[in-house]
């Protein structure tokens, strides 16, 4: 009995505490405005980004020439990313597009090669599109480079796509 009593008193200080620290401190109203702030035509940082399906910015066209028959794509739920899977079911051929969120790149930079793209392991490209990192992977052959002309080609469609 004693333990239990012991463990309500425990409760009963530490919430108030608890609640501290959990608490907000900033007093600014919401419709005040910093010395610093300006009358801007871009979109309020706080407005929630707009997301992208990226399973629409290949069309059909451009990938079966590429792995054959396909799933059409079918879109796989990353973390805070955009990503879609296009497979060939008999040959295992496919092509994987990444596009991340807003703010996971610098605006403006690019990737450091040629055409902005960096290609890493498994010939896995990595681009950049506004402030987004995005990856592109396309597998027909894996003992060679010979699918990066293909991948460079299609960053090149699906950049002003986005």
């Amino acid at each position: 009995m004693k333990r239990s009593s012991l463990a309500v008193v425990c409760l009963v200080l530490l919430a108030p505490v608890a609640a501290a620290c959990g608490s907000n401190t900033d007093t600014q109203a919401p419709d005040d405005r910093s010395p610093h702030a300006s009358a801007s035509s871009e979109p309020d940082a706080a407005a929630p980004a707009k997301k992208v399906d990226a399973c629409t910015l290949l069309k059909p066209e451009e990938v079966t020439p590429i792995i054959g028959k396909n799933d059409g794509g079918r879109p796989d739920a990353g973390v805070g990313e955009s990503v879609c899977l296009w497979e060939n079911p008999d040959t295992y051929h496919s092509i994987t597009l990444s596009i991340g969120s807003p703010g996971t790149a610098v605006p403006g930079q690019s990737s450091s090669g040629p055409d902005g793209i960096s290609f890493g392991s498994g010939n896995m490209a990595e681009f950049i599109i506004d402030d987004r990192a995005c990856t592109l992977q396309v597998v027909t052959s894996v003992t060679d480079d010979s699918d990066r002309p293909t991948t460079t080609k299609l960053i090149g469609l699906i950049r002003p796509r986005l």
